[in-house]
């Protein structure tokens, strides 16, 4: 264009020559073609992948050869691994694909976490780790997906027992404190009164009136729509609560036994609530023979966005303004991560040995749990 003296208007230019260079390059013909432009020939020994790393390996070094020695994990599984890193990677990765169970409602997957990867997510929540490793094993949830009881399953439960609905929320918080973020009604009702009731879940009408009056002003008509008495009538009634946060403490709801459960399983086989109360039973049987194990026991907590599921008690527009509310300000905040917690791998042959049996089992819970919640789609 610098060397063209023709403008852009091609009425004006009409019947002026172009500019050609001076210079003209040589035909090709049939020589090669490695000219300008072109690549070069590759020799066929050239590798084709590098590996970056930053110097580290040596930080996992031990914890992995103590890995290995502890018997678990199959040195089989391993090949033409890069550092130990990298084997401890793909022998545990293929310790874990045969157990890891398919789910149908349950979202979340795991990753191999160093500690200085683990120390920037959690440093901008001030958290201070009592239990440090050179590896972790990290919980991630990406995404999350909102599913109910509905009216017409919670009154067929309630038909064949009065306390089913109340058995099935306290079952499903159980397994969830043992393995899977999972929301919960009390979640909601915890997150909705750190919204609109100053943090108190168990306040009354006029408590709350006076603090929506603060809020959105003494006339506003949406401070009706915010008390109490509506809003956990919607998303938390004392049926699906734990009895601490019961509104009323006189409500008649128990805990059923196993034996219970399995015989509501035979008076419901004729349709879905057969299958329902026989995976509660499986459920509360394997939490019980988990009794004070957990995966989570040395676990950081980690801020997570999301959830595995949240399970509401029914279709409301005040569960979808809370988790609204949630994730807006998680996302402007920035005070939140897509893992649930990180958890230290051991380095002693009796904990290691104890931790990987504390995964397996609560793989199998994650299966169980997820088999409850199928009747939840």
């Amino acid at each position: 264009m610098l060397f063209d003296p023709r403008s852009f208007v091609s009425a004006v230019d009409a019947g002026q020559p172009a500019w050609t260079p001076a210079r003209q390059h040589p035909v090709a013909k049939r020589r090669p073609a490695l000219d300008f432009l072109t690549l070069p020939a590759i020799p066929e020994g050239t590798p084709s992948r590098a590996l970056l790393t930053f110097g580290d390996e040596v930080d996992v070094k031990d914890l992995v050869i103590e890995q290995f020695k502890a018997g678990v994990l199959n040195a089989s599984h391993v090949s033409n691994a890069s550092g130990a890193g990298d084997a401890f990677a793909q022998a545990f990765h293929a310790w874990l694909a045969t157990r890891v169970p398919t789910t149908k409602v349950l979202s979340f997957d795991f990753a191999l976490v160093d500690q200085a990867a683990v120390d920037v997510e959690i440093s901008e929540f001030g958290f201070d780790m009592q239990d440090r490793s050179s590896l972790y094993l990290g919980i991630r949830l990406e995404e999350e997906t909102v599913y109910t009881l509905t009216a017409e399953r919670a009154d067929a439960l309630r038909q064949l027992d009065p306390s089913l609905v109340h058995m099935t929320f306290h079952l499903v918080r159980a397994a969830a404190c043992k393995s899977l973020h999972v929301r919960t009604p009390d979640d909601l009702l915890d997150m909705f009164g750190r919204w609109h009731w100053d943090y108190e879940t168990l306040t009354d009408d006029e408590e709350a009136r006076e603090h929506l009056k603060e809020r959105f002003g003494a006339d506003d008509p949406d401070i009706d729509r915010y008390l109490p008495s509506v809003v956990r009538a919607a998303i938390a009634p004392d049926e699906v609560l734990p009895k601490w946060q019961w509104a009323r403490p006189d409500w008649p709801f128990t805990l059923l036994s196993r034996r219970k459960l399995r015989k509501l399983a035979r008076q419901g086989q004729n349709d879905w609530r057969g299958g329902f109360c026989s995976a509660l039973a499986d459920l509360d049987l394997a939490l019980e023979r988990m009794g004070d194990a957990s995966l989570m026991r040395n676990a950081q907590w980690a801020e997570p966005a999301y959830s595995a599921a949240t399970i509401a008690y029914q279709h409301s527009d005040y569960v979808g303004e809370v988790l609204d509310d949630h994730f807006e300000c998680a996302n402007n905040g920035g005070y939140a991560t897509y893992f649930q917690c990180f958890i230290p791998f051991a380095d002693k042959p009796k904990s290691i040995r104890a931790q990987y049996s504390a995964l397996h089992e609560t793989l199998k819970l994650i299966a169980l749990l997820d088999r409850v919640l199928e009747h939840f789609i």
